[in-house]
Parts: C-alpha cells; structure tokens; sequence
C-alpha cells in the first residue's frame, strides 16, 4: 500500500514500462516495483498501444521514444486524441537529449522525458511528480463530476456560455424543458441551437450581460416541438479571479403555466371587481335608461296633440272652396281656437329639449356600457403602445358607482402624453384597484357625510410617464406602511377585501413592467399612490 499526501493508504498504481531495450525494461520494471507501485511492461509500441487502450489503463506510462511498430510520441497522440476517462500521464523516454527532440515530444502529448543511461532518482522524481498531478487532476475529475450532479439534480434550466457565447454547461432541467440533449448543444453558439428562434435578441442580450457585468431579467418565447412556449430567465455574469469575463451562467424555468395561471387570476380578480361594481353599474345603467324612457313617453303624449294639429291643417286642403285663394275667417278663428287648446307653444319649446335629453341618456348608457366592455376584455398578455389617458378615464367610468356619493373626481391629464409600452389590461386593475381603495379611505374618514376628492393626474417623467391617484382619506397609519403591498395584507372587515389588490399591483407594475410603485400618506389628511411606466 502507498499513502498519499493526506498519510492515508491508497491504492497501488500501476505504471507501464514499455521498451524494446531488455536491460533497460528490466532495470526499470524492478525499480518501480521496489517504490511500491505495481509495474506492467510491454516489448514494443503495439503492444503498449494495446494496453494503454484498456478499460481500466495504467495511470502513468513510462515509453520509449523509439520502438518497433509505433513510436512513443504517435502513441501520445492517440492516446490523446481519444480522450479516455482516466488522464494518463506520459514519461517519454529517449537517447537523444537534444532541445528539438524535447519539443517535440512535448507536443506529441507527453508530460516529461526523461534520457538514456537510465538515473534512478530522476525516474522516482519524475513518478512522483506525476503521482501529484494525477491527485490533483483525480481530485478535479471528482469535484466536477460532482458539480455535474449536483447541476443536473437542479430542477431548473442551468446553461453555462464561455465569454464568445459558445454553450459550455447543459443540465438535465435545461433538456427537459427545451428537449435538446446536453450532447447535441454543448459546443455551438446560443443562436445555433434552435431553442431562440423566435428571440433573436437574447444571445445579444446575454453579449450584453457579460460586457457591463449587469445582471438581467428575461421573458424569452421559444418553441418545443411546435407550441410556443416562454421561458423566464435570468443572466449572471462569470468573472476569473482576476476580474477578466469568463462566460455566463443562464438559469431559469419554462413559466408557461405559471404565466397562464397568472393570467387566470388576473382575469378572476377583474371578474371580481366587476362583480363588486355590478349593483352600481346597474344602478348607473338604470338612471338614464329610465331618463331616456321618460322622455320617449313625453313625445310620444305630444305626438297626439301635433297630429292633431296636423289632421286639421290637412284638412283644410281637401274641405276648403277650391276656388279661394286662402283660408277663410272662420277657418283662421278654428285654428286659433285649436292652438290654444293644444298649447303649441309649451310643444314647441319642451320637445327639442326632450330629444336633446333622450340623446344625452342614450350617450351616457353608451359610455358606460363601451367602458365596461374595454375593461373586462381578456385583451392581450403581449405589451402594446397605449393611450394612457383613455385607459385611466374608461376606468373612472366603470367605478362611477363606488365614488359618486363619497367624492368628487377631477382629472389632470398631459394631452402630449406619448404613448406607454404596457399590457392595458393589467394597467386598468391596477388604476380601478387604488381608485376604489380611495373612495373606501373617504367613506371611512368622511365626517356628516361630506364629500371627499380623488384626484387622478398623468405626467411625463424622465424617461417614463408617472400617473398620480391622490385621495382627501383618512391616510395610512405609520405602522402599516411597510405590508401594504404584501399579499393577503388587509385592514377591511372579513368579505370586503382579500389583500390581493395592491399585492397584484406591484407585481404588474415592478415585475410585469419593470416600473415603480410607491405612495405618500399623512394620517388624516389622504394619500397619493404613484405609478411609474418606462416608455
């Protein structure tokens, strides 16, 4: 048994001795054996080619330069070139102690030389300098095979890039989310494997990452066996111990379904609020449908009366002397007598107004019923351009009936407000969640059931667009400010709030959006809740 450098045993290694040299094979073979390694010896390069090849070969290879059949430095390089599992380390042998018969067999693939006449102790220096690097290249071999296990036992995508964007690490979550194997990725450039086809920014993205040091955030689509698919990764860069790039480390998950759930629960939320507002919005529906009916029946009294009048002035065309050049006397006093009892006047004055107000009514019902159509739309999971300021105003509309008794509304608008890159639909839920918070917050601190204001203003900020929603509330409590947008945090009675609302909005607005949302409050006086949008 030997020890190693830990003073515990260890196994014996077994050294090849190959030489067509009798003497020299022998005087070899012996010493090592009484260094306490096992020694196989070979007569030629065939033979030592033969035993190099094996399943489990010798470690060390002690060969001679110049052999029958195949030299010492061609079997360096195949053996090199065939990249077995286990490194073994090459002691070429030679009679010539020139510096160009060093190189060379240097570049064949060899580890060391050594020269004829054979000296002992340069052989034993020379093995157990190998017996070294083979520990330290074992103890590499162990630590990266157990990287790779403890890789591949991730469940999440793990890809590693060296610093030309050339796939270096594919682990076992990496194949089962984009159904490649390791064998067929590692080696090619991100572009070249097919996953990001659809995504011809991300290999930039990753240049990009590696170049500034930043890490990023990334939604990446991709297809896996035709269906598209979205992948939510994150970019870290990989610096050398001296601070150079080395690469990138991709890690990540195939967020499909938890998109779609995602987008299963925003829809039930909105569904929810418009549940909530459904009483009120029907109530708001009601008032000038009622409105418009009113006025309908009031023409349609008055269309008695102008018939009426109608019925008699034709009447003086079919019954009137055909030969008179206009109604007579009696006809005029008949006329006077009827208008007078029809009240023109009071017709000609109140029906205009009638079907002005009718028109007002149906435009109103219209408005109401278009803004709730636009809010509760399924819409798009994809960002798109969008008019800031006619989403936050269908929003107003369609909670009318939650403020409208405990507050006024005014708007500030910026009419040269660009358009906002952004889901519309999770922008909505989020407005329609604060304005309602708002005109709750007034309700509670209202006192003798005066009226409150919410003010809602957009302006552009930077290289964003901020939207303002302030409130005449009771404000928020210093103690509760930092849980406002925790989920499930909430301080209204069991059945009026689930905690989600303001939850959900942060994760739109920061996650979704990659904005800011912060607020203002001053107990007893209102709050103001600000929203932040990149354009």
């Amino acid at each position: 048994m030997l020890e190693n450098d830990t003073g515990k045993p260890c196994l014996k290694r077994d050294i090849l001795v190959a030489d067509d040299d009798a003497i020299f094979r022998e005087v070899a073979s012996e010493l090592v054996r009484s260094w306490g390694y096992n020694c196989i010896t070979a007569v030629d390069g065939s033979e030592a080619l033969q035993i190099l090849e094996q399943e489990n070969p010798p470690t060390i290879a002690v060969i001679d330069w110049l052999m029958p059949g195949i030299n010492g430095t061609e079997i360096c390089r195949r053996i090199r070139a065939g990249r077995p599992r286990q490194y073994i380390y090459f002691i070429l042998v030679s009679g010539r102690g020139g510096r160009e018969d060093s190189v060379e067999g240097l570049r064949s693939g060899a580890d060391t030389y050594i020269t004829k006449p054979l000296d002992a102790e340069e052989l034993r220096a020379k093995l157990e300098i190998a017996i070294r690097i083979l520990r330290m290249e074992e103890s590499l071999r162990d630590l990266n095979a157990e990287t790779e296990l403890f890789i591949n036992s991730v469940p999440s995508i793990l890809v590693g890039t060296d610093v030309e964007g050339r796939i270096s690490r594919w682990n076992s979550g990496a194949t089962e989310a984009f159904g490649l194997s390791r064998e067929s990725v590692v080696g090619h450039m991100l572009d070249q494997c097919g996953v990001w086809a659809n995504e011809s920014n991300f290999e930039q993205n990753v240049q990009e990452v590696m170049r500034t040091g930043i890490v990023r955030q990334l939604t990446v689509p991709f297809t896996r066996e035709g269906v598209p698919r979205l992948a939510g990764l994150t970019v870290h860069p990989i610096r050398s111990h001296v601070g150079a790039t080395a690469g990138s480390v991709i890690v990540g998950a195939d967020i499909t379904e938890r998109r779609l759930q995602e987008d299963h629960l925003r829809q039930a939320q909105k569904l929810e609020a418009i549940g909530q507002l459904a009483a009120g919005i029907a109530h708001e529906i009601n008032t000038p449908t009622q409105f418009v009916a009113d006025n309908i029946a009031f023409l349609k009294d008055s269309w008695s009366t102008v018939r009426e009048m109608l019925d008699f002035i034709r009447g003086l065309s079919h019954d009137g002397n055909p030969g008179a050049k206009g109604p007579t006397e009696k006809d005029l006093r008949e006329f006077q007598e009827l208008e007078a009892k029809l009240d023109l006047d009071y017709l000609i004055r109140e029906v205009p107004q009638a079907i002005d107000d009718a028109q007002a009514g149906l435009r109103r019902t219209g408005n109401i019923v278009r803004a709730m159509k636009e809010f509760s739309h399924p819409g798009s999971d994809q960002k798109a351009p969008a008019d800031i300021n006619a989403a936050i105003e269908t929003t107003i509309t369609v909670s009318r009936s939650e403020w409208k008794y405990v507050a006024e509304v005014d708007t500030d608008f910026d009419p040269e407000l660009p358009p906002v890159t952004c889901v519309i639909g999770q922008l909505n839920q989020v407005v329609l969640n604060i304005i309602v918070n708002a005109a709750h917050a007034i309700a509670e601190g209202a006192a003798d059931g005066a009226m409150g204001q919410i003010k809602v203003r957009t302006r552009r900020s930077d290289d964003g667009v901020e939207i303002a929603i302030s409130d005449t509330g009771k404000g928020i409590p210093e103690e509760i400010r930092a849980r406002v947008f925790e989920p499930f945090f909430t301080t209204k009675d069991v059945g009026k709030g689930t905690g989600q609302g303001l939850a959900l909005a942060h994760t739109a607005i920061v996650k979704e959006h990659q904005g800011r949302i912060w607020f203002e409050s001053v107990v007893g006086a209102g709050t103001t809740f600000f929203l932040w949008l990149p354009i």
